[in-house]
């Protein structure tokens, strides 16, 4: 997409300001990526070392399963022996011996037995089937090892197995012999013995307990990380030797996945950590070893560096965030107040002096220059006000001299004819009033005077009107105290005043009559000027004229309203209305400005 800037930027980026591109730009291009990058590594490396870890794992499994196989391989040549040795086939001579001789065949079995025996391992006998013929023989319950008799083999399943096994041997649980009235189990090996004198006659079993002690040390030889477990299972997962202080015999339950999972490495991650299983199983001996690890522990060191690489990000990201604060306060906030400055910034309007910056930097010259470019600015529109000012007062003296020698002719003219028909005395007075508005339209070069100093003005033309052309209409004045110290141009009332009598009452004698008001009001001063004239009014002419759309009449009321508006604004000037008992009504509206006195 092609932005509006003629740049290949999406729409919605175009829209943003500076501040919310750049936020953009951190988190897309460089917080996003970081993190995503370092997510990827960390999980890649993790996977990698816990798959070369478990494999090394499984093969330490399998090489001490091998291990572990060897020494039953033992354990079952060593039964083999004590089964074939003379001592033992001599158990089974069916010759009739007095009691003595089966004392002293029974003691050279035993001692021998006694002698393979040592520490938790010991070998024993059992004969069930010639249990009459030796009834002086301990039971099992009194000593840990030797020739046993008394047997019940319906109560015990791996003296039945190992008749079944037919001289294979077998590994299962049973109870320790000698005391134990704890009935602690331990692992066996059992293998049931052959009669080679008579193979017809009852057989027995030879077995060897504390396997568990046997293997456990074979075991405790590995090194493996710590809360790891060491298990060696049978087939029915029953703990045969352990690391981890299990009870023999005990089940050990595994989860579902792994259990089902053939030989090799399973981790299973469930609600009480993740756990590495390395499993191999072996068809000789028919059992399974297995190794339980933490994988917190195989991947301990990596974790260790994860740890020290998010320390590392979250400095990284203080840092980040302490530059992007400095950034958006130092440079793209002075540039957003300054573009805000320049969307507000009215031609005219005075910007203060502490907007500028005290930064030497390129942002505060920015600012500073933009300061002093306003500032130029406003000195320029300042001095073209007062150029179109001084020129609006030239144009107003102008429109001011066309009005007073029209004024001062007719004026003129009436003094001439009174003095001619009347004499002195009336003469003396009327050239009183045009003193008066001479003056008054003189006015010391001011051109706006106070309102009474236009009433006057006004009183004097209207005596002038009055005894120039012998008119006999009546005036009635109403005037707010309070409203004759405000100021209106000079010499504004009299062409309102002159255009009343001349198209209005001049010709009804005593019927005529004209009204003048001032009022101050809230919004100003309000000057009315009416007359009840009997011939009515183009009032729509009229206020053409005022406004100027009509030309080549009406020069006397055009040029007042014309000065009001030039002194005080297009919201002020002249407005002719119809009266509503008959005549015409002039409305002049004016500010409520006072004379601002100096003292020099």
């Amino acid at each position: 997409m092609i932005g509006t800037d003629g740049s290949s930027m999406p729409r919605w980026l175009s829209r943003m300001n500076l501040i919310q591109k750049l936020i953009v730009f951190i988190v897309f291009l460089i917080v996003i990526p970081i993190l995503l990058a370092y997510w990827i590594v960390s999980v890649k490396v993790a996977d990698i070392t816990e798959e070369q870890m478990g494999e090394t794992l499984f093969q330490l499994v399998k090489t001490n399963h091998l291990t572990l196989d060897r020494d039953i391989l033992s354990v079952d040549g060593t039964t083999e022996k004590l089964m074939f040795t003379p001592e033992t086939q001599l158990m089974f001579e069916t010759t009739v011996l007095s009691e003595y001789d089966r004392l002293q065949k029974y003691l050279v079995l035993d001692k021998l037995l006694a002698g393979y025996s040592k520490n938790d391992i010991n070998f024993s006998v059992y004969i069930p089937e010639i249990l009459n013929d030796y009834p002086f023989a301990p039971p099992s319950d009194v000593k840990p090892n030797g020739v046993f008799f008394a047997c019940d083999t319906s109560a015990f399943s791996w003296f039945q197995d190992a008749r079944n096994a037919r001289g294979t041997g077998i590994i299962r649980i049973m109870n320790q012999t000698g005391n134990n009235p704890q009935g602690i189990k331990t692992a066996a090996y059992i293998r049931s013995m052959n009669n080679d004198m008579d193979g017809r006659k009852p057989s027995g079993v030879i077995v060897m307990t504390g396997l568990d002690s046997l293997l456990r040390k074979d075991l405790e030889s590995l090194k493996i990380p710590k809360d790891g477990q060491i298990v060696l299972l049978n087939k029915a997962g029953e703990v045969l030797a352990n690391t981890a202080g299990l009870d023999i015999g005990s089940v050990f339950r595994l989860p579902p996945p792994v259990f089902r999972a053939p030989d090799g490495v399973t981790i299973d991650r469930g609600a009480e950590g993740a756990w590495l299983y390395a499993i191999h199983r072996s068809v000789d001996s028919d059992t399974k070893l297995l190794f339980k690890i933490p994988v917190s522990s195989i991947i301990g060191e990596h974790e260790a560096v994860r740890q020290l690489v998010n320390y590392l990000m979250i400095v990284y990201f203080c840092a980040l965030l302490i530059a992007s604060i400095y950034f958006f306060r130092h440079i793209l906030s002075p540039l957003s107040k300054l573009s805000r400055l320049s969307r507000s910034f009215e031609p005219g309007r005075p910007l203060s002096s502490d907007l500028k910056a005290k930064r030497g930097d390129e942002i505060g010259q920015l600012n500073n220059a933009f300061i002093e470019m306003t500032q130029r600015l406003n000195q320029t529109i300042h001095d073209k006000y007062e150029l179109e000012l001084r020129h609006k007062e030239a144009e107003l003296t102008i429109l001011h001299s066309q009005i007073n020698p029209h004024l001062l002719y007719n004026t003129l003219e009436s003094i001439f004819w009174r003095t001619t028909i009347e004499g002195n005395a009336e003469s003396a007075e009327m050239i009183r009033d045009l003193s008066m508005l001479m003056r008054i339209g003189l006015s010391r070069g001011k051109t706006l005077i106070p309102i009474a100093e236009e009433l006057d003005h006004i009183e004097a033309y209207i005596r002038l009107q009055l005894k120039r052309n012998n008119y006999s209409f009546s005036v009635q004045w109403e005037i707010d105290e309070e409203a004759k110290i405000f100021l209106i141009p000079k010499v504004v009332l009299q062409p309102l005043v002159e255009n009343a009598i001349i198209h209005g009452i001049r010709k009804m004698d005593s019927e005529g009559k004209l009204w003048i008001s001032i009022k101050h009001e809230e919004q100003g001063v309000t000057v009315m000027v009416e007359d009840n004239g009997y011939r009515p009014a183009d009032i729509v002419k009229l206020n053409e004229i005022v406004d100027g759309t009509r030309t080549g009449e009406g020069f006397g009321i055009r040029n007042v309203n014309k000065r009001i508006k030039l002194h005080f604004g297009e919201s002020y000037g002249l407005l002719y209305e119809r009266r509503r008992e008959g005549g015409t009504k002039v409305t002049m509206n004016l500010p409520a400005l006072r004379e601002e006195r100096s003292d020099r």
